[in-house]
């Protein structure tokens, strides 16, 4: 009976031992953890001193999305709309609707 290769690679894996230093493994991780809220520091002091210029940009766009939406709302009329209407023939979208539109230049 053969020895199946996975089978086989398990098994040499069974009897190594990892080659880790495991003080200098753990040392390094918590090198990492410490030092990663520092750099997340300086990274938000900078989008600090860059934010007023940002909002100062922003806020148009701002502004004009709110009394867009706003101005938007309050045109629009409210009517009973059916829901299968899109499947009638005078549709304002439909395929014959579409269709009877004048052509361009006539």
């Amino acid at each position: 009976m053969t020895i199946d290769p996975v089978d086989r690679q398990l098994e040499k894996m069974a009897v190594t031992t990892p080659e880790i230093d495991e003080p200098a493994f753990a040392a390094s991780v918590w090198q990492r953890i410490h030092h990663r809220p520092k750099r997340w520091r300086e990274f938000v002091d900078g989008l600090k001193s860059v934010s007023p210029g940002v909002a100062w940009r922003a806020a148009p766009a701002a502004m004009a999305l709110v009394v867009g939406s706003v101005s938007g709302a309050a045109l629009a009329t409210d009517r009973d709309v059916d829901d299968l209407a899109v499947f009638t023939s005078h549709a304002p979208y439909s395929i014959s609707a579409l269709a009877d539109l004048p052509k361009a230049g006539s």
